[in-house]
């Protein structure tokens, strides 16, 4: 269902439309873009230009003295791994954050409550983060990295953290876009970090944080398999959302609504 498809129920207290460069809110709830702007937030603009990055910088970690394309296969992998833990934990311990009130305001009002208020995991006009934050970012990384080291390894574990947050964003537009029983998702794998995302959005909040692995979730105690979400002796999966009021979950069949 798309959010301009979304009819609320009766009794369901509706939401002001708002709009920001393009971007509307609809009486749903759900983010609608329109124009240029927000073009540069498609993950077909995202994922070019960020994987672009990551082949120069490991290039440029290729051509440092003493360094070689070796030194390129090292520390990629390495920067690939540290990824998965920045994640993790970025995912769960600053976007979900909700104990300090600015921190709250900043990362879950601010960035992340509005992409868990859909009432179904698809959308089909699924943005990622904007060009116009990232790019800045990941070039500071790379430049920041490039003058305070003369050897190449700092850079090619770079470019392998900037691989990361790549697949991140490919991962992620799958899980939301995409029929997991068709095409990539159907790899075991995909079909696998795909139903542990499912259970992040559609019954446990506090649960799988990990997007490209659930390594991290495994070690810190916080994965939990789709199919135990299953309530014992019945039928379907319970919709469990701890970790979030209700409020913050959007439009409801039982007239909920944000405050």
């Amino acid at each position: 269902m798309s959010p301009e498809e979304w009819v609320p129920p009766r009794n369901a207290v509706t939401h002001r439309r708002r709009s920001t460069l393009g971007k509307f809110v609809n009486e749903a709830g759900f983010p609608v873009y329109s124009g240029f702007w927000w073009k540069l937030a498609l993950p077909e603009v995202i994922l070019p230009v960020h994987l672009a990055v990551a082949v120069g910088t490991g290039a440029w970690a290729a051509s440092r003295a003493g360094s070689s394309w070796t030194t390129v296969a090292v520390g990629v992998p390495l920067g690939f791994f540290i990824w998965t833990l920045f994640e993790y934990t970025f995912h769960r311990w600053v976007l979900h954050h909700k104990r300090h009130p600015l921190l709250r305001k900043i990362f879950w009002n601010g960035l992340h409550r509005e992409h868990h208020m859909s009432p179904d995991m698809k959308d089909l006009d699924h943005h990622g983060i904007h060009l116009a934050v990232s790019l800045p970012l990941v070039l500071l990384l790379v430049g920041s990295v490039g003058l305070a080291t003369e050897s190449g390894w700092g850079l090619a574990v770079a470019a392998g953290w900037i691989l990361g947050y790549c697949l991140y964003e490919a991962l992620h537009w799958l899980f939301h876009s995409a029929d997991p029983a068709r095409g990539l998702g159907k790899l075991a794998p995909i079909h696998r970090l795909s139903a542990a995302h499912t259970v992040h959005h559609m019954y446990q909040a506090k649960k799988n944080y990990g997007f490209i692995t659930l390594f991290w979730d495994r070690c810190f105690g916080t994965y939990l398999p789709l199919e135990e979400t299953r309530p014992s002796g019945g039928k379907g999966y319970r919709r469990r959302v701890e970790g979030h009021d209700e409020k913050d979950r959007g439009p409801s069949t039982k007239g909920g609504s944000e405050s």
